[in-house]
Order: structure tokens, then C-alpha cells, then sequence
């Protein structure tokens, strides 16, 4: 005879989802991607302005280029300068 080597119910003692990964870098594009690839955004332009983000490439982004941050609509949008992070789509 066994026994269950697990806790149970297990949504209750274990597993469950990990915690979200903060963003560490971002990619240009139309939009552009956050990366690692299903990592948390920043909340705002301002917050991706604080952080230490790292663009790529890191030189300017080219025209309409732009990443989306978790604030909705173009607000939210920010490319890189090739110095800063800076709101909207690369001009």
C-alpha cells in the first residue's frame, strides 16, 4: 500500500501561478514587445522613464517605432532616442 506524496488539494498548499516578471527590456516595433517575452510592463511612461529598461536596438528608434506600456492608448506609447525614453511613436 502507497501513499499520496502531495499536499491536497493542491490549489490550496502548492503550485499555483509565479509571480509576475517585471520588464528588463524592450524591442522596437509597431507596436514593440517587452522582453523577457511575457513580462509585466511598466504602469506608465514615467514609470519606464525611472527604471532602467534596457532598449533594443540603443540607438533611436525609427519612424512610428513604439513600445506600449500598461496605460491604454497613446498615452501609454514611449520610444527610445537613443538616449531616453520619451512618450508616443518614434516621428
Amino acid at each position: 500500500m502507497g501513499y499520496f506524496d502531495q499536499s491536497y488539494p493542491p490549489s490550496l498548499w502548492g503550485g499555483g501561478q509565479p509571480a509576475p516578471v517585471p520588464a528588463t527590456g524592450a524591442t522596437a516595433g509597431i507596436p514593440g514587445a517587452w522582453t523577457p517575452a511575457g513580462s509585466v510592463p511598466p504602469d506608465d511612461v514615467a514609470e519606464l522613464q525611472a527604471s532602467s529598461i534596457v532598449a533594443s536596438p540603443q540607438t533611436g528608434w525609427t519612424t512610428g517605432q513604439y513600445v506600449q506600456t500598461a496605460t491604454v492608448g497613446a498615452a501609454g506609447r514611449a520610444t527610445w532616442t537613443g538616449t531616453d525614453w520619451v512618450g508616443g511613436a518614434a516621428p
